[in-house]
């Protein structure tokens, strides 16, 4: 599938995973580097640990890479691709951005172009660009007319007979 056949796109969890890849692979490098170095002062035994280590660490790197990569390309595999980059990135050990990932991808919930992201119901009136009915305008409503007593000043309804804020009758 197409990354175009979803409205949404796992986006932090093709970040996270591609930075925690990058991450580890760049560190299983050094860590072959300093095996190989190792292996120099002890005939080999160095690069046989650590080196062994640093190319376990890579190729679970390179995984965690391809799978987010292959996240990002087929969303609605995202069970799959989530489930690779979280094992390799446990048992990579390396990086707890693709850890992260692989999590942010399992929860990920993708909506197809065309579905309401809303779920089974008719979706909110903002979904076909109409306004909530709290920011429609108001039909207008009839004011009353006003008139203010004579005798304390205040604002009261043409058709009261008594003021009632002071009880004056009002002609």
């Amino acid at each position: 599938m197409s990354n175009q056949q979803v409205q949404n796109q796992p986006t932090a969890a093709y970040i996270l995973s591609m930075i925690g890849g990058i991450l580890g692979l760049i560190g299983g490098l050094f860590v072959v580097a300093v095996g190989a170095v190792m292996g120099v002062f002890t005939f080999g035994l160095g690069f046989a640990v650590v080196g062994g280590i640093g190319l376990w660490i890579t190729v679970c790197s390179i995984i965690v890479i391809v799978a987010a990569s292959k996240l990002k390309s087929e969303p609605m595999e995202h069970t799959k691709w989530g489930a690779i980059i979280l094992v390799f990135s446990i048992i990579g050990g390396w990086s707890i951005l693709d850890f992260i990932g692989g999590i942010l991808a399992l929860v990920y919930n993708p909506i197809p172009v065309g579905q309401s992201p809303y779920g089974y119901g008719p979706p909110p009136a903002q979904a076909y660009g109409q306004q909530p009915q709290y920011y429609q305008p108001q039909s207008p409503t009839q004011q009353t007319v006003t008139r203010i007593c004579p005798n304390c000043g205040r604002v009261v309804a043409e058709n009261v007979k008594f003021c009632p804020y002071c009880g004056k009758q009002l002609g």
